[in-house]
């Protein structure tokens, strides 16, 4: 019987994580797709029925550390193996440092970062024997350009993207000599669910959460020798780092 590879998509109930999704499921890859809310989990895995691998859904609370923590266990309970984990929920509020509450605050390192982090931790020896086996295994970790292009108005937000990006970084020196491809995904502006608070002006102006989900296809279809630490994508502007949102005026 064919093996298929397997992959752990957190957030992948809509936006990027869901086009990720549907991608790895084109390829034939089977998933657990891993996000808070039952019923789009439902709905997503219906969506990539159409593709006929296997797809499991996970609901979780990723900021509860106990919860991320279970996210390995249970697809390897399913596939038995592990062949690339995506690290894609996130959340950004966004407003001035001076409104930013506790509560708020502990939300985004949790969920931006902490689970990432710890979801890695966990699945790193199902990565490496996939890679052993199989010549590589993947890690993506979706950051956002906000790493790099610091405005006003997303204080923690930015804070732990960047800090994901210098996880991804770390993990490469820690895991690429055993065959464990750690990329950071850094996009502009994504029309996605998670940007719906963004004027509908500029939505024309953003790029399709298929674009990011291409970016992986190039992963997976390089050599295992060759090893991409970061992909950054951007909409059209004056510099790179141009954005078309007003980041001044941005409040949630």
């Amino acid at each position: 019987m064919e093996t298929h590879r397997s992959a752990i998509v957190t957030g992948g109930s809509a936006g990027i994580g869901l086009a990720i999704a549907d991608m790895l499921a084109d390829e034939g890859w089977d998933l657990t797709l891993v996000a808070r809310d039952p019923a789009k989990l439902e709905a997503a895995a219906g969506m990539l029925a159409v593709h006929g691998t296997q797809v499991q859904t996970h609901p979780a609370n990723l900021a509860d550390p106990d919860a991320a923590a279970q996210v390995g266990l249970a697809h390897l309970d399913r596939f038995g193996r592990l062949d690339m984990l995506v690290n894609n929920a996130g959340i950004g509020l966004v407003g001035p440092i001076e409104r930013k509450t506790g509560k708020q605050l502990d939300l985004e390192l949790s969920l931006n970062f902490k689970a990432s982090y710890i979801i890695l931790q966990s699945c790193i020896a199902p990565l490496k024997k996939a890679a052993a086996e199989h010549g590589a295994s993947y890690v993506i970790n979706v950051s956002s350009m906000a790493a790099r292009e610091n405005g006003p108005n997303a204080s923690v937000y930015a804070a732990t993207k960047a800090a994901l990006v210098s996880l991804s970084n770390v993990a490469h020196a820690e895991l690429s000599r055993s065959g464990v491809h750690v990329t950071a995904l850094l996009p502009g502006f994504v029309d996605t669910p998670g940007t719906g608070w963004a004027d509908s002006g500029i939505r024309d102006q953003m790029f399709d959460a298929a674009d990011v989900a291409e970016a992986v296809r190039f992963l997976v279809r390089t050599s295992p020798r060759c090893f991409v630490p970061e992909i950054m994508m951007t909409t059209a502007g004056p510099s790179i780092w141009h954005s078309p949102l007003d980041w001044d005026t941005a409040s949630t």
